[in-house]
């Protein structure tokens, strides 16, 4: 429900940009301050997630997500919104989701077994995918019949159960054993070392990093695509991000069917090569059903890449560096597209829509590609000791 809640008020907001301002340089700066946090703040709250109750932090961020929400919900009934009300809020939103997205990371672990990990990975994104697909098209129906303010309302209340259910579960021990530095910066900077060194992790966090650039950054310039390539308003974005929930919830499902772990490289790097060829589909389309299909297969191609390399890196991570390195891929799944919504949005703007299209396509292959050499893998053990 909370999910739903999430996908609502990102389409809600994303409208609400283009209408106030008409520029897609703001819309992809409301998405991108949504994200772009992560780039700064993550890899230290990658830290506090090691250090402190997982259950608890995340009660925290959803209370203050509400207050954000309610916030959004206020200043539009009030008729007191503008562009920098928008900026404010969406960044506030962005260092909160940036402190729970290790936490949200570490507690699947808390709660299942190491051979459970892909079976679990592969649930919560097929969750998150099911609401990317129906969020949006509630959405436009609440936006559409009751405005913008409701939207922000119904994010709000969805939040209640979650914060409940959180309530409810218990976690034994957390996080395995303490051994290691014992200073913060110092354990913010074995994570990072440990990363680096381990040579599978960091290929496949370079590749999850070009793709998310790339492709989710189109997907977060939807609301400027919807009115410039196709002339629609809040229903076509709808019916879009809509198409981007389905190819995703397409990947969830493969994922969940197929439980080898034996090719999840190979997989990553054909989601990640897809995404560049699935932006340049949806460049060269010219009807509404065509865009659907090329942001479908985004959508699968996008998720590939973002589901793979997580549940690569669950296995490959030593228990006790869990929060930090996948703070770390937190960063480039979150960051990555916030970078690549502020390019595309000053590209659309001096090239337009079309070439912006064009160019991200071309660099998304060009540079996966030129990753595409199986990376060298070495035990996470060494990495440690070499550490």
């Amino acid at each position: 429900m909370s999910l739903m809640g999430v996908w609502i008020q990102r389409l809600a907001i994303g409208w609400q940009a283009w209408e106030l301002s008409e520029s897609a340089v703001i819309v992809g700066l409301v998405a991108a301050l949504h994200l772009l946090p992560a780039i700064v703040f993550t890899p230290f709250f990658g830290v506090l997630a090691d250090r402190v109750d997982s259950r608890r932090a995340a009660i925290v961020t959803h209370i203050i997500m509400i207050l954000i929400a309610l916030t959004l919900a206020i200043v539009t009934l009030t008729g007191r919104v503008s562009t920098a009300w928008l900026l404010l809020l969406s960044l506030l939103y962005g260092i909160t989701n940036s402190a729970y997205s290790p936490i949200r990371l570490t507690l699947i672990v808390d709660l299942v077994e190491k051979h459970q990990y892909p079976s679990a990975v592969a649930i919560t994104s097929m969750t998150f995918n099911l609401s990317r697909f129906a969020g949006p098209a509630l959405a436009g129906g609440i936006v559409a019949i009751y405005g913008l303010g409701v939207a922000y309302l119904v994010n709000a209340a969805t939040y209640l159960p979650l914060i409940v259910s959180f309530l409810l579960i218990k976690i034994e021990g957390q996080h395995g054993d303490t051994s290691g530095p014992s200073g913060y910066l110092d354990q913010l900077l074995e994570g990072i070392r440990y990363t680096r060194d381990h040579g599978l992790i960091r290929k496949i966090i370079l590749i999850a990093s070009i793709s998310s650039a790339f492709g989710r950054g189109v997907l977060e310039l939807l609301p400027a695509f919807s009115a410039l390539v196709f002339d629609g308003g809040s229903d076509v974005l709808a019916t879009l991000m809509a198409a981007a929930g389905i190819g995703a919830l397409a990947a969830s499902l493969f994922f969940s069917i197929h439980s080898t772990t034996a090719h999840l490289y190979k997989v990553v790097l054909i989601g990640a090569v897809g995404v560049g060829v699935s932006i340049g589909l949806f460049a060269a389309v010219e009807s509404l059903l065509g865009g659907f299909i090329a942001i479908a297969a985004l959508g699968v191609c996008a998720s590939l890449v973002s589901i793979g390399s997580q549940i690569q890196v669950q296995l490959s991570v030593e228990n006790r560096l869990r929060a930090r390195v996948m703070s770390l891929w937190s960063l480039i799944v979150f960051g990555g597209p916030a970078v690549g919504s502020i390019v595309g949005g000053l590209f659309v703007r001096e090239f337009g829509a079309v070439t912006t299209l064009v160019i991200f396509a071309s660099g998304c292959v060009i540079l996966n590609l030129l990753l595409a050499r199986r990376p060298s893998i070495r035990p996470a053990s060494s990495v440690h000791k070499e550490g």
